[in-house]
């Protein structure tokens, strides 16, 4: 029998996931939530309080019930099913622990509403949007798990909540009271980098822009001076979305390359999301004037050729694989997708990643994605939550500590009861960068290092350990130059590369996230928002391109108002006013 994994997700969201959660050490031991009693001397001695152990064997055969949004159909190494598997076993026979499937279907959502309304729920179900999970919670169906998370979630459990804990109480917490376990992603995912061709600039003498007008230069040269040195004029500025791609980040999508947002934020305008309007409303950041202005000087960049003719239509990503584009906003893991292609065809192409100041101080206005894109929700009616909480300390623990490593890697993490719920460190992907640049200073060894990231994160120590074996000395020079990817190396260049250095933004720049005041989503918007997101993302093409001209963003205000999202802000506000 081939040995494959049970899922394959060739996708960047797994290299964040995969490679950049759960990258740190936490192993400090729970503080005692129990005492001895002392017995008095006509007192028989009473027993010692029970201390909760996060990743203690249940006393009795604990059966847990869970909807799923697993595929069905997913098929299994022989001999084992959803049901029935290496993870099962193991939570039987290690912890005394069995997940009963209520259902597993694909159309999860619907699953999820039916239960709602029937008035009873699995005993947890994870993979819920934020409006099923506030719909569990005002239906009365969901537990307060303060105190058994308190008690019973890990070191390591609870360090990755705290590593966002504001925002995650703000979205979990009512009352004091908790009711759900956010999906936590890691922060890095959101900023968005500005990568250059470094050769191109020094080739032209030129320095990486740190205002909107330098940027333009910069573009402009890369148009106009033959930065390749073909004699031919086939290089661009910047590079703009891709076929199906998004002019920018919004609420309901995040964490790809190729936007513009950069740009907006330089306009202080945050397209996409809800903000604050002058009157302290809600308003949407699509409407507003910023948005209007940032709008006008891409069209005016788009016009003067300095924006990649062919967006939204064409596979612009191809430019820069193919080593005719020189800048472009996106992400750290570029250099595992837009990047790797560039060096396939020349593999002394200098991609260097910078922040583009929105003002004059210096700093990035990040606009922030959700990272609680999801949530875990346990019923008021399971009799051993502490169980469910268990299972996620045995995830986060390492699922190779618990069931044979090959087997492990067959299976994947899906099949796993929280294995399909991301749950990362804000910080995880850059605890590896910041472990990189304490060894390559002296500061740490490797088996110090080794040590911090805990013998149960081989991802962890795995990345690191590549990056060593491909940095060449001198340990200060970044560049292109300073790495060894060749041979069988390069397979593994462009996850290195990554962490090295597309996260130094990250590590070292001046940012401040702007977040969105809301993700809640509307009974208008339910009926409307797709066809209003339609509409705004049309009209703002058509303006760039030069289809439509700049005073048809008031007719899509207008527009745009009138077809509900009026209606939607008022709704957004009224929510808010209730929290």
């Amino acid at each position: 029998m081939k040995k494959s994994s049970i899922i394959k997700k060739a996708s960047v969201a797994a290299l964040s996931l995969a490679l950049g959660a759960s990258l740190l050490a936490g192993c400090a031991s729970n503080n005692d939530n129990g005492g001895n009693t002392q017995p008095s001397a006509d007192q028989s001695t009473a027993p010692a309080e029970t201390k909760a152990d996060p990743l203690g064997k249940q006393s009795e055969l604990t059966v847990i019930s869970r909807g799923s949004w697993v595929d069905p159909n997913a098929k299994y190494p022989e001999g084992q099913s959803l049901e029935d598997n290496a993870y099962t076993r193991m939570l039987k026979e290690k912890f005394n622990i069995q997940v009963d499937y209520e259902f597993v279907a694909a159309d999860y959502p619907r699953q999820v509403d039916l239960a709602i309304a029937s008035g009873k729920i699995p005993d947890f179900l994870t993979n819920l949007t934020y409006n099923e999970y506030r719909a569990i919670v005002k239906a009365g169906l969901a537990m307060d798990i303060s105190e058994v998370w308190e008690q019973y979630a890990s070191p390591q459990v609870k360090e990755i909540y705290n590593s966002n804990k504001e925002l995650f109480d703000s979205l979990v917490k009512e009352d004091g009271k908790m009711y759900a376990i956010p999906a936590s992603k890691p922060l890095p995912d959101f900023l968005a980098n500005m990568w250059i061709r470094q050769d191109w600039l020094d080739k032209l003498k030129l320095k990486a822009p740190t205002t909107l007008e330098e940027l333009e230069a910069v573009a402009k040269a890369f148009v106009e001076q033959d930065p390749d040195g073909n004699g031919k004029a086939d290089t661009v500025g910047l590079v703009g979305p891709s076929q199906n791609g998004q002019l920018y980040q919004d609420m309901d999508n995040q964490n790809f390359s190729l936007h513009f947002d950069p740009i907006f934020s330089a306009y202080n305008a945050f397209p996409g999301i809800w903000v604050n309007g002058s009157d302290g409303k809600a308003v949407y950041g699509s409407v507003l004037p910023e948005t209007k202005a940032a709008l006008q000087k891409l069209a005016d960049m788009y016009k003067q050729g300095l924006i990649s003719k062919g967006m939204i239509t064409s596979k612009t990503e191809e430019l820069v694989s193919g080593n005719k584009a020189g800048l472009f906003f996106g992400t750290w893991w570029n250099p595992f997708t837009e990047i790797g292609g560039s060096w396939k065809n020349d593999n002394n192409a200098n991609w260097q990643p910078y922040l583009l100041p929105s003002g004059s101080d210096g700093i990035y206005l990040a606009k922030a994605g959700n990272a609680a894109a999801n949530f875990a929700v346990i019923s008021k009616d399971v009799k051993n939550p502490e169980a469910v909480i268990k299972l996620l300390n045995i995830f986060k623990d390492g699922l190779p500590n618990y069931v044979d490593k090959e087997e492990q890697a067959i299976l994947g993490d899906y099949p796993f009861p929280w294995g399909a719920q991301t749950f990362s460190l804000a910080d995880g992907p850059a605890k590896i960068l910041q472990e990189m640049d304490n060894y390559t200073a002296g500061k740490k060894t490797v088996d110090e290092i080794h040590a911090n990231f805990n013998s149960y994160d081989p991802g962890a120590i795995s990345i690191f350990d590549k990056m060593i074996a491909l940095k060449t000395e001198p340990y200060d020079n970044m560049n292109i130059s300073g790495w060894d990817f060749s041979g069988d190396k390069a397979n593994d260049f462009g996850l290195v590369y990554s962490f090295a250095i597309g996260l130094k933004p990250y590590v070292d720049g001046k940012f401040k996230w702007v977040n969105t005041l809301t993700y809640e989503r509307t009974k208008t918007m339910e009926k409307r928002w797709s066809n209003l997101r339609k509409l705004e993302y049309e009209t703002f093409s058509k303006i760039i391109i030069g289809q439509e001209p700049i005073s048809a963003f008031d007719s899509f205000v207008e527009q745009w108002n009138k077809e509900g999202g009026d209606k939607v802000t008022q709704e957004i506000q009224s929510s808010l006013l209730e929290q």
